[in-house]
């Protein structure tokens, strides 16, 4: 591994663009909000939530108390 970022799935992509676009920087998302805002973008329950799972796994995003973040 060249401590770049690990590969995601597309489905996860398009959910990362999708947080990318709705969470605030300084403050983060909560997670139902951000369920919320996948399931706008046409994304099922299941789906949305199996992209936040994979984001985070991965690393692209973390948690701080009860709000999402994108990792920089």
């Amino acid at each position: 591994m060249d401590g770049g970022s690990t590969p995601i799935p597309p489905f996860a992509e398009e959910a990362l663009a999708v947080l990318q676009d709705t969470i605030d920087d300084s403050s983060g998302i909560e997670e139902q909000s951000a369920l919320k805002a996948l399931e706008a973008e046409g994304f099922s329950t299941a789906d949305a939530r199996e992209a936040l799972e994979v984001l985070e796994m991965r690393g692209y995003l973390y948690r701080v108390e009860n709000q999402l973040r994108i990792t920089d």
